[in-house]
């Protein structure tokens, strides 16, 4: 009730506002679906016969001088009404890596876009909350682009930029003299969640009807809002892509954040030959996609005190239903990387994953004595003697579906809770020329569901039944956003209850997740 009573006195204060410039203007505009006035002054979009679209919009003030390292502060108010039919400057990333993110040094970069559908809705539409992926070092809302997701789901999509990479997400003794450091990128997101609660009214939107979903790291993001106290009553659902939240490679422990922001700190300094790493340029601060220290949200601290772990397992976290699930062939994107990595070095553009590298990577990811009792139950004659494949299953089912299940498990413990696989055997490729296929089958490898909801430049257009099972999906997301509810059984915690998703006749069905993944046979590993 509190939370509906501070909107409608919002939405009062905002319809009450025509005093100064901005008001003149949207006065002058009553009736042009390419004008809207948010907070902090009126914007003119985008508008076509099916979709509106606003795009660079300020959620916070630009993160640079002494805000560098601070929390978000407010967006200065405008005057007059604010062009918003071009993206806003991503937030800076080496861009050395076109299907993650652009190139960009701008630290002002804290936009966001809004999609909405032309047509007049009798009622408030759901909100969905974009976090995107790219390792926390990479990404931008703006290449998401949400048309389908908007028009075909009757809800308006929001996209967000977040800090990234050192200037997101590093943790330092030094900066502990302003407060908590290591988590300015999730801060920036809660600024965002919070531009939501204020403005979703002017866009149509029901502020309390708003679903938070992302991929990867955006989803791994999403699982620190579940847990972080201060984003209670900024959502109503989450959607979990990619991102089992009980997988440690989500989550850094506080400690050893600092140490690592110290250890990098002084590798900064040593590589620009710089007196202090703090005034580093922007391209001094970031890192490749997938390379350099780890950055994901610090845990142990009072904005993040609970891991999620902890939280579910007493369940001291934000209760609301939850849809989360994997990619079936998660790993065979890594093993791609793999594969391209041996190229570069190798000088052989013909070069694959062998036996000798399956072994090699086994040992380095679950340890010498592990991984010859992972290599018995994975043999390579199992996967068309293909080292590569028998490699990514066994590094799917031990980084992905194991944490799947156990994170859906203890969710629904205390929330309805859904699961998913995305379990499409011929996907998209990507639209560059310059990245070859792999010398296997890549299916429903790590983000390959994306094309399948967004629409995304650097992928392939859909198939007809490809366009089938993304009509298929985004009645799935969109539904659980505006009821809470899919079709198929809740996950519980003694049955995962997962719902394949795939193409063509009966490619959407339930599976036993579990079982096809070997959970047992990883659970007994510890």
């Amino acid at each position: 009730m509190l939370k509906r009573t501070a909107h409608a006195s919002i939405a009062i204060a905002l319809a009450a506002g025509t005093a100064g410039a901005v008001g003149t203007a949207v006065a002058a505009g009553r009736g042009d679906a390419s004008l809207v006035r948010t907070d902090r002054g009126a914007v003119r979009g985008t508008v076509t016969d099916a979709m509106r679209t606003f795009q660079g919009i300020p959620y916070a003030a630009p993160p640079t001088g002494e805000r560098r390292w601070a929390p978000p502060a407010p967006a200065r108010r405008w005057h007059g009404v604010r062009d918003a039919t071009e993206p806003g400057t991503a937030c800076p990333q080496t861009g050395l890596i076109p299907p993650v993110g652009p190139k960009s040094d701008d630290e002002d970069c804290l936009f966001l876009n809004v999609t909405t559908p032309r047509t007049a809705s009798t009622k408030p539409r759901p909100v969905m909350v974009y976090l995107h992926g790219g390792d926390h070092t990479d990404g931008e809302g703006a290449m998401h682009g949400a048309q389908r997701l908007a028009a075909q789901g009757d809800v308006i999509v929001v996209t967000v930029n977040y800090r990234l990479a050192a200037l997101g997400y590093l943790a330092h003794p030094d900066l502990e003299k302003r407060g908590e450091s290591g988590n300015y990128g999730f801060r920036d997101q809660q600024a965002a969640l919070r531009w939501v609660q204020r403005n979703a009214t002017a866009f149509g939107g029901d502020p309390d009807n708003v679903t938070l979903f992302g991929q990867s790291a955006g989803g791994y993001s999403t699982c620190a809002h579940l847990v972080a106290p201060s984003s209670a009553g900024l959502f109503d659902r989450v959607i979990q892509q990619s991102a089992p939240c009980t997988a440690t490679m989500g989550q850094r422990d506080r400690e050893d954040a600092l140490a690592e922001g110290e250890a990098t700190a002084a590798g900064i300094e040593k590589e620009h030959s710089l007196d202090d790493w703090r005034t580093a340029s922007p391209e001094q601060l970031v890192n490749p996609f997938g390379m350099g220290p780890e950055y994901t949200p610090v845990y142990g601290s009072k904005l993040l005190p609970r891991t999620p772990q902890e939280a579910f397992a007493t369940g001291q976290y934000n209760k609301v239903p939850v849809l989360q699930g994997i990619n079936r062939d998660e790993e065979r994107a890594r093993v791609y990387g793999l594969e391209l990595a041996k190229k570069a070095a190798t000088g052989d553009p013909d070069a694959q994953i062998d036996q000798a590298d399956y072994h090699a990577r086994l040992k380095e990811e679950f340890g010498k004595e592990q991984a010859s009792v992972i290599a018995a139950r994975y043999p390579i004659s199992t996967y068309d003697n293909s080292p590569a494949l028998a490699l990514a299953a066994a590094l799917t089912d031990g980084n992905w579906a194991r944490h799947s299940v156990d994170s859906g498990r203890a969710l629904s413990g205390h929330t309805p809770t859904y699961s998913y696989e995305f379990a499409d055997s011929e996907v998209p490729w990507y639209s560059d020329a310059n990245y070859q296929k792999p010398g296997f089958e890549v299916g429903a490898a790590h983000t390959f569901e994306l094309p399948y909801l967004f629409e995304l430049d650097a992928y392939e257009s859909l198939t007809p039944e490809q366009q089938g099972l993304s009509s298929e999906m985004i009645r799935i997301w969109t539904h659980f956003a505006r009821t809470g509810k899919t079709h198929w059984k809740t996950t519980t915690p003694a049955a995962p209850n997962v719902e394949s998703l795939a193409s063509g006749p009966g490619g959407i069905h339930p599976v036993d997740s579990a079982k096809e993944h070997r959970y047992d046979f990883w659970k007994s590993l510890g």
